[in-house]
């Protein structure tokens, strides 16, 4: 008798193992902003912040348009870095500066749009940038190189402002790099 009920046991535990996970995963996607309200002003009075903050509250997109000035000071900060790596001084103040400026927007974006999550766009663009970078910066004396490259960070850089929200993305393999 008990022999019967063992494939309904089974059944009802494997719908009870879809519906949690299900559950789990439209929790984790769910855009839930900490901080919908949110200024700059509360994270940084730095100008260039507030004035970030100005031009992308005036877009129809406010979101792309801080996803767009995070990728932008990052892609000049790594590039400062690459640069600095072939031996140019006075690269540090200005790289400091940029590095705090993304660092600053993504958590904007983190507090006000729920725009952030582990191995996310960002993540996945700094990752691929940098050797990307690294090599245009190696290629400058060859331009035919370096506009390659030129040319795969404006496609990185697209793709990076067009991700979804709360997606993550498998990093990389640079091994072969």
């Amino acid at each position: 008798m008990f022999r019967e009920l063992i494939p309904l046991v089974a059944a009802l535990a494997a719908a009870v193992i879809v519906y949690v996970a299900r559950e789990r995963r439209r929790q984790r996607m769910r855009i839930a902003p900490p901080r919908p309200n949110l200024r700059m002003r509360e994270l940084s009075d730095v100008p260039a912040l507030l004035e970030i903050e100005r031009a992308a509250l005036a877009t129809d997109n406010p979101r792309v348009a801080f996803r767009r000035a995070a990728l932008e000071n990052a892609l000049a900060a790594l590039y400062l870095e690459a640069v600095a790596g072939y031996g140019f001084p006075d690269t540090g103040e200005m790289q400091r500066v940029h590095t705090r400026t993304w660092q600053t927007v993504r958590e904007y974006l983190r507090l006000k749009y729920d725009d952030a999550v582990a191995d996310d766009w960002f993540d996945y663009f700094m990752r691929v940038a940098e050797p990307y970078l690294r090599e245009k910066v190696r290629l400058t004396e060859e331009p035919a190189f370096a506009k390659i490259y030129d040319e795969l960070l404006q496609d990185l850089f697209a793709d990076a402002v067009r991700a979804p929200q709360k997606k993550s993305f498998v990093p990389p393999d640079l091994s072969q790099s």
